[in-house]
This record gives C-alpha cells, structure tokens and sequence, in this order.
C-alpha cells in the first residue's frame, strides 16, 4: 500500500465515521470520559478527523491538504 492509498483509506473511513461519531463517542464514554449529556458539534468532529488525518499524510511527507468539506463529498 503506498502512502497515499492509505490516506485514501483512512479518508473514506473518517467520511463513513463522521456521521456516527456523536453516538459513537458516547457509546464508548467509558472509554472518553465525555458525558452523554453533552453534544459535540459536527463541524468540531469533522475538524478534528480531517486535522488527524492531515497530520498523519505530513509525517508521511506528504501535504494531503484535506478540507472538512472533503468529508461530505463522494468516496474515492
């Protein structure tokens, strides 16, 4: 898998997670600490994913350059 196949990879997995992630974090709150009172923003969610996974493409060497907006386009 060349580096850019797996940022492809983690994109369309953070596409498919970003719609659940709320829910998802709160199943697992005994894992995150977060209360199940508390609603986190979509656009906070989608920041974070897209800035783990810009993170991750520039210490392959790479400036992936992801946008939110990328999150809710079609997969590649």
């Amino acid at each position: 898998m060349t580096k850019i196949e797996l940022l492809k990879l983690i994109k369309n997995a953070a596409i498919s997670y970003s719609e659940i992630a709320n829910t998802s974090i709160h199943n697992n709150n005994h894992m995150n600490n977060i209360a199940t009172n508390i609603k986190i923003e979509q656009n906070i969610i989608d920041a974070i994913l897209v800035d783990f996974i810009n993170y991750i493409g520039v210490k392959q060497g790479i400036d992936y350059a992801m946008y939110t907006s990328d999150l809710h386009r079609e997969r590649e």
